[in-house]
């Protein structure tokens, strides 16, 4: 699975960042992604944060071959300034390593994961963070 071919990611114009500081996904702003105030829609943010945690958890298990379902079930945010300009993100897990995770597949064929996504602008600062709550299962 890839999440950038997904339609709607794809319609975001959501891309792979090239950068080096560890970012993830990126999303440029454009016209029609802007609220009322001229700065980047919340939803925009919230689908590139989506995205992120799913990009992220499938990188995690691409090397185990599991044949995987990933559902979101809950998710957190919080907005901490406006998004203008090109928008980064980052991921990681919330008191879960992959090793634990895969184990607990492996044993129960379902776990509930908790992903960390960061959302960052072009001057690195984090304008938002959320948490993922993905219920995984084995097909």
């Amino acid at each position: 699975m890839n999440v950038l071919e997904i339609p709607f990611n794809k319609y975001l114009g959501l891309k792979k960042s090239v950068n080096n500081d560890g970012f993830i996904l990126k999303l440029e702003e454009r016209k029609e992604l802007l609220n009322h105030l001229g700065t980047l829609h919340a939803g925009s943010l919230f689908a590139l944060a989506e995205a992120t945690s799913g990009e992220f958890l499938l990188n995690q298990f691409c090397d185990y071959n599991l044949d995987i379902i990933p559902l979101v079930r809950k998710v957190e945010i919080k907005y901490s300034k406006p998004g203008n300009g090109t928008i980064f993100s980052k991921a990681n897990f919330v008191n879960s390593k992959t090793d634990e995770i895969i184990n607990e597949l492996n044993t129960r064929r379902r776990v509930i994961i908790n992903v960390n996504v960061d959302i960052f602008d072009s001057s690195s600062e984090k304008i938002m963070t959320s948490i993922f709550d993905w219920f995984v299962m084995l097909k």
